[in-house]
């Protein structure tokens, strides 16, 4: 019963509707960031060929400065299309919502899914980048629906965009963290104290 209600929730949360039960208003959690996506929950499939999602922006980035970036959809069923965006790698990194976007838990998502214009759909939004230096990764998630509200004949695909960061603060090191390993200063000491017992005891059983 478990695992059956586990499956029923999966497919109610899709990225765009693409049945009665499906979410139309966007849904976060499905970039590809996690390991979770539309087309495996069964909410949307089987379109005939997937589309090609791509990221366009910068790939670097000071910290503190804002990128502009769109996440294009193309191919597909290409009557409707949904997003969903997260990034991951380095903390404090800050998502805006353009138009037809959201902001649901720290991740853009679309407000109602958008219409294709020809091939391709567009989803702008930007990003300001976090204070701490490192390479922040971008995960995006894109849509393309025929919009006969079913959950056949639609197709879903991911892609991702690593930013470096650079003029900011470097990352402190975790400096209590326990590599599990033994450090030759430490182990010196100890294995000369093996010795020293070993040699006494030879000298007992010699006398």
């Amino acid at each position: 019963m478990r695992s059956f209600l586990s499956s029923v929730g999966a497919v109610v949360v899709c990225l765009v509707a693409g049945s009665a039960s499906a979410n139309s208003t966007g849904m976060p959690g499905r970039s590809g960031k996690q390991s979770v996506s539309c087309t495996a929950s069964g909410c949307h499939g089987g379109g005939a060929s997937a589309p090609t999602v791509t990221l366009e922006g910068p790939s670097a980035l000071t910290a503190g400065q804002t990128g502009n970036y769109s996440l294009v959809i193309t191919g597909g069923p290409a009557v409707k299309a949904g997003m969903n965006v997260a990034t991951d790698g380095v903390a404090g990194a800050t998502l805006t919502a353009g138009s037809g976007t959201k902001l649901v838990n720290g991740e853009l998502t679309h407000s109602l899914p958008k219409a294709f214009t020809g091939p391709t759909a567009r989803f702008d939004f930007s990003l300001v980048a976090p204070a701490t230096n490192g390479t922040l990764k971008v995960f995006a998630a894109g849509n393309s629906v025929n919009g006969d509200t079913q959950a056949t004949g639609d197709a879903h695909a991911t892609t991702s965009l690593d930013v470096v960061i650079t003029g900011g603060t470097d990352p402190v090191p975790d400096e209590g963290k326990d590599e599990g390993g033994c450090s030759a200063t430490a182990g010196g000491p100890l294995l000369g104290a093996v010795f020293a017992v070993l040699a006494a005891r030879r000298r007992r059983r010699a006398n």
